[in-house]
């Protein structure tokens, strides 16, 4: 494998926050949502994937293993249409059933970590 063959979520961890869009009704709509949010997303240090069958399109700039989609799904037992929010220690942090950004920023923007990174950053 080369090393930018991401294997499992655990592989991003403490590097990233993670959006798993499972199943979305729309994966078009998904994917502009993501890219019209490309600034707050890279300043929170969040990997997106939208996992539509056995495809994922995801901003993670390696290529993913074969069974990263399954792996995924199972360990963070992803329903059809839910949007969940993967900490940077690996634990969810949200789960909803409908795409909204702004909860998402402002969910991570509360975070113990987050708030530290923007006290870091405004210093």
């Amino acid at each position: 494998y080369e090393s930018n063959t991401l294997m499992n979520l655990s592989d991003l961890r403490w590097e990233n926050r993670l959006i798993i869009i499972n199943e979305p009704v729309n994966s078009n709509t998904a994917l502009a949502l993501m890219k019209n949010h490309i600034t707050e997303i890279n300043e929170r240090d969040i990997v997106w994937f939208i996992i539509n069958q056995n495809e994922a399109l995801t901003n993670y700039s390696g290529t993913l293993s074969t069974s990263f989609i399954s792996k995924a799904q199972q360990k963070y037992r992803l329903k059809e249409g839910t949007v969940t929010l993967i900490g940077k220690d690996g634990g969810i942090k949200s789960q909803q059933n409908r795409i909204d950004v702004q909860t998402l920023f402002s969910t991570i923007d509360a975070m113990p970590m987050r708030r530290h990174e923007i006290r870091k950053i405004n210093r």
